[in-house]
C-alpha cells in the first residue's frame, strides 16, 4: 500500500510531497536497505530488471549513465528474459552483464513459481 502511494508505476520514488507521518523515515532508510533486499527468481514478473537487486548487490541502473528522461523508457522485467529453461539473454546483453561482473549462468530461476523478495545477509 505504501509502495503504491509513494512510487511511480516504473518503480521510481515520487518527487512531489505526499502527507504521511512514516514516509520520511522510510525514504531515509531506502538507500541503506535497498542493497540488502534481493530476489529468489521465479517467473520474473515482480522483478524490475533495472531497478531491483536481482543479480548483484548493485542495481543495474547504477552501472549505466543515462539521463532520467531515458530511464523512464526502461521498463523491462526479468520475466522478459525467461524461457522455459531459465534466463535467456541476447548475446550482446550477456556480454554487457558479464562485463559488470554478473555471470548469468550462475543465476537460477523457477519459471513455474512466483518471485520471492528476500533479505540478503
Amino acid at each position: 500500500m505504501i509502495y503504491a502511494k509513494f512510487y511511480t508505476k516504473r518503480g521510481d520514488c515520487i518527487k512531489y510531497p505526499r502527507s504521511s507521518s512514516v514516509w520520511p523515515g522510510i525514504k531515509f532508510a531506502e538507500p541503506i536497505t535497498k542493497p540488502f533486499i534481493g530476489w529468489i527468481i521465479g517467473n520474473g514478473k515482480k522483478i524490475d530488471f533495472w531497478r531491483d537487486t536481482w543479480a548483484t548487490y548493485i542495481l543495474l541502473r547504477e552501472h549505466i549513465d543515462l539521463p532520467n528522461h531515458l530511464w523512464k523508457l526502461c521498463t523491462a522485467k526479468v520475466t522478459d528474459f525467461i524461457n522455459p529453461d531459465c534466463l535467456n539473454f541476447p548475446s550482446d546483453m550477456s556480454l554487457a552483464l558479464l562485463a559488470m561482473g554478473i555471470n548469468i549462468s550462475s543465476i537460477t530461476c523457477n519459471p513455474n513459481s512466483e518471485d520471492i523478495q528476500i533479505w540478503k545477509l
